[in-house]
C-alpha cells in the first residue's frame, strides 16, 4: 500500500529588506523579513537572498525562512560575505552553516 503524504507550505507575507550589502565579487547579499503562515499560525521569519548581475542577466536565490532568530540570518549573510558565496551556492552554505551551528 502506497500513501502520500501533503506537506504544507509556509506562504510569505509583508517581505521587507532588513540589510543589504555588497561583496567583493559583486554579490548582492540581503537579510529579508516577514511574515509566513503555516497551518493557521502566523510567525516572524528571516531570509537570506544572494544577487548578481552579469550584463542583463541577473542570477539570484533566495531561502525566505532560513532563521526565526535575526542572529543566525545575519551571520550567516556575514560568512557569505567573507567567502564570496556566489548565489548557485547558497543553499551548499546554508547546509554547511546551520550544521556547524545547531
Amino acid at each position: 500500500m502506497i500513501t502520500a503524504l501533503k506537506r504544507e507550505k509556509a506562504v510569505m507575507t509583508e517581505k521587507t529588506s532588513y540589510m543589504e550589502v555588497v561583496g567583493n565579487n559583486r554579490v548582492t547579499y540581503r537579510v529579508t523579513t516577514g511574515r509566513a503562515v503555516l497551518n493557521g499560525r502566523e510567525y516572524v521569519t528571516y531570509g537570506i537572498e544572494a544577487e548578481k548581475w552579469i550584463g542583463p542577466v541577473r542570477f539570484k536565490e533566495s531561502i525566505d525562512d532560513f532563521s526565526a532568530d535575526l542572529k543566525t540570518a545575519v551571520c550567516f549573510a556575514e560568512m557569505l560575505l567573507k567567502y564570496n558565496i556566489k548565489p548557485s551556492l547558497i543553499y551548499n552554505a546554508a547546509l554547511c552553516f546551520l550544521r556547524e551551528n545547531l
